[in-house]
This record gives structure tokens, sequence and C-alpha cells, in this order.
């Protein structure tokens, strides 16, 4: 397999758990930030969904973000059809997540 480099943005819209990224093999996120996009505070969470074991561990959960701030993520593995997730707790999610992703990692 060849190593592409891909990237994933998604904003989010509301407080409920949101896929930023599926894996269609195995990938590997290098760089990642989470940004608070509103004049408030508020307390974001990502989530890695593990498919093999169909279960999710949090990677960060409930961090407070101040606003028009940001978090930069750590590296994340993702083997295929695994996840990584996002939620605010603000009810308009007023939140950017950006990924950098290294994909079709043999």
């Amino acid at each position: 397999m060849a190593n592409n480099f891909n990237d994933a943005q998604v904003s989010l819209t509301d407080d409920t758990l949101t896929d930023v990224y599926t894996a269609s093999n195995k990938s590997l996120v290098i760089a990642g930030t989470i940004s608070n996009t509103t004049t408030t505070s508020m307390n974001v969470s990502i989530k890695k969904y593990d498919n093999s074991a169909t279960a999710g561990k949090f990677i960060f959960k409930d961090v407070p973000l101040l606003s028009g701030s940001s978090l930069e993520l750590p590296k994340i593995v993702l083997a295929s059809s695994d996840k990584v997730q996002a939620q605010t707790d603000d009810a308009s999610g007023n939140c950017d997540v950006h990924l950098q992703l290294l994909t079709d990692v043999s």
C-alpha cells in the first residue's frame, strides 16, 4: 500500500457525538486541532471508536476550551473502519475540528 496524505474537517453544529473521520484502511492522525469559534467557553471531547472492539475510548473528555482558543490533538492510530469523533457541550456546536492524516499505512 502507498502512504497518502489527506485531511478531514468538520464544523460541529450541535452537542451530539459527531464522526470526524472514518478510516477506510489503516491510518494515522498526524496532527489535529479542535477550535472554539464562539464568544463563550465550552467543554470539548474527542473519542476514538475502535470498530473491531465495537467500543470507543475518550482521548479528551469535557476539556474546557476558552472562547477563540484551540486544542492540539495527539497522534492517533486507526485501523480500518475505526473513527475519530468529536463533541462539545454547546447546543449550537460552534466548534471546528481539523485532522491531518497519513492514510493507507502499510
